[in-house]
């Protein structure tokens, strides 16, 4: 059916009505709140005039196609509200007025509503509210449907162009009043959002624990958030009635306002300014701040903000490191030792002493390893082990390091460190000290080198030998190889050491070192083992053959004369060689057995060389054992004085007695002086065994005349090593006091070797004896080096012919001539002159014709015990 025009009779009355109904809703326009509020007052309006049956807005389900009544009202309110509306044209109640309205964005008007297809689905519902006619007006809003307003009324035609035109005028006011809604409610979201956002501001100003300033051009507080009030020491109240000059001096005010007028005339911020505040303390605080221009939205400035921060403590901290660091730097001015720190890759990053400021260049060392510099870490593992050590994390102590540069003097350093680890315990590198300990390690290495090494000679001592023999026998023992030892001993030595001086000694061990450096080959070990023993090391010795060649190459070098003190002397050496793997296999067999060898070699007439044999061992042990006993016999009192007489050539009567040395031993027996003199003379007991002698016979000298026997001359012999002792003058001052014997008849026999090379010191200590009373006498004369001349120099009593001249005096014309010699000399300067070693009358009537004064010897008398000497002097006095 379709829609007829209205008559004009009633269309009047309808657009009265339809005004006062327009009214109505404008009236709702300005009340309405929300747009359901204003549906629902649209409605009303419409049907409170009585122009309309029902009046109802739809709108969409977002969802579905469905329509969903928002407001509704009139007498088909309820029915309305529970009617299927669709704007699906494929359904039937999607092809009604509402769906077609929609869809069209058109009204959609049926005037005879009860014959209208379209609205059959409604027919029944519409006939019992007495529906005649139906506009559906759709609400537009930016050229869509937002939804539809629907309208019934109870007459046919009820809805003419004019009526038509002024609901849609209704559906335009109603689009307004929704974009009034929906700006009203952005403008209201804006709102929230802005107060939100003000709130959250505020509460992130309020949370800072920096101070946050708002001022305006003149410096008043527009803003200040509690920790502005904090750091002052105020409450919040009463620190936003303040402006900034009252909390700052006269003098920082000035300072502060130079820096925001600065700011106001460029626009340019400041950060980190310094300033000063007052506590309500009265105490001044450093705060650190920033200014920032505020301006309005048109660029006119309007004020400052900024923020602030109480950097007292900080300051005071950062003044406490300074003066730290000022402390620190003081130290290191003042100290030897490096501080140093790494990175956590152990790159150095601060290298600091008193040089530091001296330095005109970066230390080289400054972001390297130390292990890539020139020096060498003292460890097993070298660098490795160092390294190690850090990955550890360990703290190390002293760990010394050397300079390896060639052409460069000895540098050394002492190192030590520990980890360092952050607040958060992060490893971060390490520090530590470092010093220089060159002079102490060379001084080390020195004193190493002084207790490895002969002082003199500057070779191996026995205790460095003794670790290269061991090495040498692991290694011959690993190969196969065979390798000799040679005990050298240097004949006389002794005899020149002791008369020549120490001085001359030195010289000879020197040159005869430098001699035996070159008899031997580079990769032989040459040592000094104390006083003339030397012993070497030759290594790979094929056979006996090539180690006899080295001893004569030795002894060959040995025999060479040597210019000492102005005279020229000579010195041979003694060889014992041991062989590995043959004559020992241990340090101690192979020293012993090449020992043993040496003494075999003296006792074979010196001069010479032997290898080792198992018959030279046992007498070695003979030597031994005559040495340990010798050691003991003075305190088992195993010594004791045989007395030879001395007679006077012309008159026969005994003038004097010689005393002479025994010893008997429980295990050896009677032991001959041939035998042990020279072993008491190498060990030095010699000195300890002279002063017995010569106590024991000034005692027995005295026990005679106390027996009434006619006091006479006793004659007491002083070895090398007594006259070279400088005790040797207290000595006999202290016996003669001990005693009670008259120094004039004590007479000290030496002989002329002790006097002829240290000819200074001789006539010192012989005047100093001579001063006592005590007679001296020159024993042995004629073998040594001196001649007559030199006698004159010396405080001389009595000359002894030695032995060998007076032996072969019946047959040796040579020997008479010598001894005819030595007796007219010696008288020549007044000194006594005694024959030794008188046995034949023969003898004694050729020194009785030469007027020679005393003689001594088996003719007259053998050495006898004391009490035999004794009846013989007795039975001379009685005569």
């Amino acid at each position: 059916m379709s829609a007829q025009p209205a008559r004009d009779s009633s269309g009047e009355r309808h657009m009265v009505a339809m005004y006062s109904v327009l009214s109505a809703t404008n009236e709702a326009l300005l009340y309405a709140k929300t747009p359901t509020e204003l549906f629902q007052r649209v409605c009303d309006a419409a049907v409170d005039g009585h122009q309309f049956l029902t009046a109802a807005v739809t709108t969409p389900d977002a969802d579905t196609a469905w329509l969903r009544v928002e407001a509704a009202s009139g007498i088909a309110a309820s029915q309305l509200r529970e009617s299927r509306i669709s704007v699906d044209e494929t359904t039937a109640e999607g092809r009604g007025l509402v769906g077609e309205a929609y869809r069209g964005i058109k009204p959609a008007i049926s005037n005879q509503f009860m014959q209208d297809p379209r609205t059959a689905p409604w027919h029944a519902q519409a006939g019992r509210a007495g529906v005649a006619s139906g506009a559906a007006i759709p609400i537009v809003r930016g050229g869509k449907a937002y939804g539809v307003m629907l309208f019934y009324a109870r007459e046919i035609d009820a809805f003419g162009d004019s009526i038509v035109a002024l609901l849609e005028r209704m559906a335009r006011n109603i689009v307004f009043a929704l974009d009034n809604f929906e700006r009203e409610a952005e403008r209201q979201h804006a709102e929230a959002a802005l107060r939100r956002s003000e709130d959250k501001f505020r509460n992130i100003l309020e949370s800072l624990d920096d101070a946050y300033y708002e001022v305006d051009l003149k410096g008043h507080p527009i803003y200040l958030n509690s920790a502005y009030a904090r750091m002052l020491g105020y409450d919040h109240h009463h620190v936003a009635e303040r402006d900034y000059r009252s909390r700052q001096t006269p003098e920082m005010t000035q300072v502060v306002f130079k820096a925001f007028n600065e700011v106001f005339r460029t626009g340019q911020s400041k950060r980190s300014q310094l300033w000063e505040y007052i506590h309500r303390d009265g105490s001044t605080i450093q705060v650190e701040g920033s200014v920032l221009l505020v301006k309005d939205e048109d660029g006119k400035p309007v004020g400052f903000r900024g923020i602030l921060r109480d950097v007292t403590e900080r300051r005071r901290m950062d003044q406490a490191l300074r003066e730290s660091e000022a402390r620190f730097r003081a130290m290191t001015n003042l100290s030897s030792d490096w501080y140093w720190e790494t990175d956590p890759e152990t790159r150095f990053t601060r290298l600091e002493s008193r040089e530091t400021g001296l330095r005109e260049s970066r230390n080289p060392l400054i972001g390297r390893a130390i292990w890539e510099s020139t020096m060498q870490a003292h460890l097993p593992g070298g660098w490795d082990d160092f390294r190690a050590l850090l990955a550890d994390r360990q703290s190390f102590r002293d760990i010394v390091m050397q300079r390896m540069a060639p052409n460069k003097s000895p540098y050394y350093i002492s190192m030590s460190g520990e980890p360092m680890f952050d607040s958060s315990g992060a490893y971060i590198g390490y520090r530590g000290i470092s010093r220089e300990i060159t002079e102490q390690k060379v001084a080390e290495e020195h004193i190493h080198h002084m207790a490895r090494h002969d002082s003199l000679t500057g070779l191996p001592n026995r205790l460095l030998f003794s670790s290269l023999l061991n090495a040498a026998l692991k290694t011959a023992a690993r190969y196969k190889r065979t390798f000799a030892v040679m005990f050298i001993d240097l004949d006389r030595f002794k005899f020149i050491n002791d008369t020549l001086g120490h001085e001359a000694g030195d010289t000879l061990l020197k040159e005869i070192t430098a001699r035996f450096k070159q008899a031997v080959r580079a990769s032989d070990v040459l040592a000094r083992l104390g006083g003339d023993e030397f012993v070497v090391l030759v290594q790979e010795v094929p056979d006996r053959e090539h180690a006899a060649a080295v001893a004569r190459k030795l002894l060959s070098a040995a025999i060479k004369p040597i210019e000492l003190m102005g005279q020229e002397c000579r010195v041979t050496a003694s060889i014992g060689i041991s062989l590995f793997p043959g004559d020992g296999q241990d340090e101690q067999a192979l020293m012993k057995n090449a020992d043993s060898a040496m003494y075999h070699a003296k006792e074979e007439g010196k001069n010479n060389f032997q290898f080792y044999s198992s018959e030279i061992s046992s007498q070695t042990l003979e030597r031994l054992t005559l040495e340990s006993n010798l050691r003991r016999a003075l305190e088992r009192q195993e010594f004791s004085l045989a007395y030879q007489a001395k007679v006077d050539l012309k008159s026969g009567r005994i003038t004097g007695v010689e005393a002479l040395l025994r010893w008997h031993n429980a295990e050896l027996g009677a032991v001959s002086p041939a035998t042990f003199i020279p072993v008491a003379e190498e060990t030095g007991l010699i000195v300890h065994i002279g002063r017995w002698v010569m106590k024991t016979a000034c005692l027995q000298n005295v026990a005679w005349q106390k027996q009434g026997l006619p006091p006479i001359n006793m004659a007491v012999n002083l070895s090398v090593r007594q006259f070279a002792d400088e005790h040797l003058l207290a000595d006999v001052t202290a016996i003669l006091a001990e005693t009670g014997m008259n120094p004039a008849l004590l007479e000290l026999e030496i002989t002329e070797g002790m006097i002829v090379h240290n000819v200074d010191r001789a006539i010192k200590l012989l005047t100093a004896i001579k001063q006592l009373g005590v007679r001296l006498a020159i024993d042995d004369f004629g073998t040594g080096y001196s001649s007559l001349g030199q006698l004159k120099n010396f405080p001389i009593d009595t000359l002894k012919v030695d032995r060998s001249f007076i032996r072969d005096l019946a047959t040796d014309s040579e020997d008479k001539a010598i001894t005819s010699a030595i007796i007219a000399m010696g008288k020549t300067l007044s000194l006594t002159v005694v024959a030794e070693g008188v046995e034949t009358a023969e003898q004694q009537t050729f020194l009785r014709e030469q007027a020679c004064d005393e003689m001594q010897g088996y003719y007259f008398s053998k050495p006898v015990a004391p009490d035999e000497f004794a009846a013989l002097l007795g039975k001379e006095k009685a005569t």
